[in-house]
């Protein structure tokens, strides 16, 4: 009886702690607080970087995250990289349903791996990929994986939390050897680390508790402006067989310089060439412009990320020789050629994204994925984006305007800032003509030229479309009313500005009768499309892709029969960073309606105490847009 009752409270006992275990992801376990507003909750985050010296460390995590709503879905789904600098070497997920039992197990055998190439001429590394399905929510993951990086000059920091994600527990840990100093910036939080120094290391130890989730707002630009995290940064480092100090711009650059320095050579009849295509040119910029057309004529942009192509440039020979290069190389080669011919420029390190990452003078780091080039110059310095076949000379596209980049000098790194975008720079105009004839269909003739940014995106998105996917572009993207019959006429690849001539027939130009009155849109597209919804309670400023301006002249010519009912009244509306005008002309005698518009976004961010004068100008703004004309037909 004895041995029975032992044999019970032994299989009980059991069966709590099974219980107990099953219990520990659960979801109904999950405090209400972190589940509003929420997502995804980690449920559990331990992230440890350590340091071995400065060409190697490891970096280990295990992370618990329940996912709520198919919201959260990008949370089941697990992707890490391999190259030569860094290593998965190993990788498990498991798998917990609602109430916290197991119910798949998956290791990195189990998981896809493949190469992932640029151009396909030179292969880059390894993607390990894996996505759990949910058969419903919530549904809990916990990752496991590890990191081996052999060469080091970027450390990996630390979001401790992300938008629509609560934390209910995690750690963020760096360790490293205490004479090689890890530096660290902590970014909107203070969320300080508890620093122990042990045996010749130190610990830096972060730890956040219960944090409730966090709203994200539209175009709120770079996550560094607003998402609560550390950045950590190296002192020395080791690249292959570099070695590098990253404790100062100026360090930071002679390491860059000294990996160039070995790949600017070109051979002496080449220097030769050079100077025979510019020996015309007196002025710098006039010599510039000759070898940047020259690289945009005979060059292509290859995408190579790794080995050779992975800091150090192709050599200028190469490329020359080649007529081929990344970004590096390109930018290398156009360096070199203008040094052959007394022109001094220096390469530029930069991200090139449309949401960079912020650089800051006090924290040396390297975020760059890209090389330009500028040549500078007392006033008005050169910029020039070598992978570009078709922007016009020393003009930059927004993914590299408007933020700040290392120039590698003579004398080391300096922090710089690219050109500053203008709305007068990014220009679309737009006059159009529409022929009414008596039944209410019209033809319709229309001119656009683009200028900056617009003129950028047609030339990579739209040129080079075959012709029916021209007409589905132009009527979708740029929102024109769809016509019956449409022909589309467009500009060459290097025409500044870029201009599309579309000639179309409307059985209908109108949009609705009542009786005998029509009612006609003021423009057959809408000028101001920006989606801008009320908030009153703004957190973060507004980031807009660019700042740009729109003008617009459009000409309605009425057959005889037709009598002006009403036409819109004039608008003005003038804000700090934006304005737009409207002017309306009926002219009796020619049976002509004439609008004149000019829509002026003169600023990129808009400040988040402006947010709600921004509301109120896209509010005015498209209660003129939606204005009719109105024509009585006898």
């Amino acid at each position: 009886m004895k041995k029975r009752l032992f044999c019970l409270l032994v299989l009980g006992a059991s069966v709590m702690v099974a219980a107990a275990q099953a219990n520990t992801y659960s979801a109904l376990t999950i405090p209400d607080s972190l589940k509003k507003g929420a997502d995804v909750i980690t449920r559990e985050e331990n992230i440890k970087f350590v340091l071995k010296d400065p060409n190697s460390a490891k970096y280990e995590v295990h992370e618990v995250f329940t996912i709520l709503n198919e919201s959260g879905k990008g949370y089941l789904t697990f992707k890490q990289y391999s190259d030569k600098f860094q290593v998965l070497e190993d990788a498990e997920i498991k798998v917990y349903d609602a109430m916290g039992i197991k119910r798949n197990t998956y290791t990195k055998k189990e998981m896809m791996t493949q190469a992932y190439t640029g151009s396909g001429l030179v292969p880059e590394g390894k993607i390990t990929y894996f996505s759990v399905t949910a058969p419903a929510y919530p549904i809990t993951v916990e990752i496991n994986y590890e990191l081996r990086h052999k060469g080091l000059f970027h450390y990996p920091g630390n979001y401790f939390q992300v938008p629509y994600n609560s934390v209910q527990h995690a750690v963020f840990q760096v360790e490293g050897p205490a004479d090689l100093p890890i530096r660290y910036k902590i970014l909107n939080c203070n969320y300080q680390p508890v620093i122990t120094k042990d045996a010749g290391k130190v610990l830096y130890h972060w730890e956040v508790n219960n944090l409730t989730a966090i709203k994200s707002e539209r175009n709120s630009g770079p996550s560094d402006n607003y998402l609560p995290q550390v950045l950590l940064g190296p002192t020395k480092f080791q690249l292959d067989d570099y070695n590098g100090d990253m404790s100062s711009w100026k360090s930071f650059g002679e390491w860059y310089s000294s990996v160039y320095l070995k790949t600017s050579e070109l051979k002496d009849d080449r220097k030769a060439f050079y100077n025979s295509l510019v020996k015309e040119m007196k002025t710098d910029r006039q010599k510039a412009e000759a070898l940047y057309n020259y690289l945009q004529n005979n060059m292509r942009y290859v995408s190579i990320q790794l080995g050779i192509g992975g800091l150090k440039p192709f050599p200028a020979s190469f490329v020359d020789d080649k007529k081929y290069g990344d970004c590096k190389a390109l930018s290398n080669y156009l360096r070199s050629a203008l040094d052959a011919v007394g022109v001094k420029s220096n390469v530029v390190i930069i991200e090139g994204s449309m949401n960079p990452k912020t650089i800051f003078e006090d924290f040396p780091i390297h975020y760059f994925n890209h090389v330009i080039l500028c040549i500078p110059q007392p006033k008005d310095s050169i910029w020039l984006e070598c992978t570009s076949t078709t922007l016009p000379f020393a003009e930059l596209g927004p993914w590299t305007e408007n933020r700040k980049a290392m120039m590698v000098t003579d004398q080391g790194g300096v922090l710089v800032n690219t050109p500053v975008s203008t709305y007068q720079k990014n220009t679309e105009a737009v006059r159009t003509v529409i022929e009414v004839n008596a039944d209410g269909g019209a033809h319709v003739n229309t001119s656009c030229s683009f200028t900056g940014e617009d003129r950028d995106e047609l030339l990579m998105r739209f040129h080079d479309m075959k012709e029916d996917e021209k007409r589905k572009f132009f009527l979708t993207e740029k929102t024109w009313k769809q016509p019956d019959v449409f022909n589309l006429g467009t500009a060459n690849k290097l025409s500044n500005p870029y201009w599309l001539k579309a000639d179309m027939e409307y059985e209908k130009i109108y949009s609705f009768n009542a009786g005998s009155k029509l009612f006609f849109e003021p423009r057959l597209y809408p000028i101001f499309d920006e989606d801008i919804p009320e908030n009153s309670n703004r957190l973060r400023d507004y980031h807009f892709t660019c700042p740009y301006q729109v003008l617009d002249t459009t000409v309605y010519k009425f057959p005889a029969g037709y009598t002006l009912e009403n036409m819109p009244k004039n608008r003005s509306v003038n804000k700090p960073f934006a304005q737009y005008t409207c002017t309306y002309t009926w002219d009796a005698d020619a049976r002509t309606l004439t609008s004149v518009a000019s829509l002026q976004m003169k600023e990129r961010v808009i400040k988040a105490a402006d947010y709600p004068a921004l509301y109120d100008f896209s509010k005015q703004v498209m209660a003129d847009v939606n204005e009719k004309i109105v024509m009585k037909k006898e």
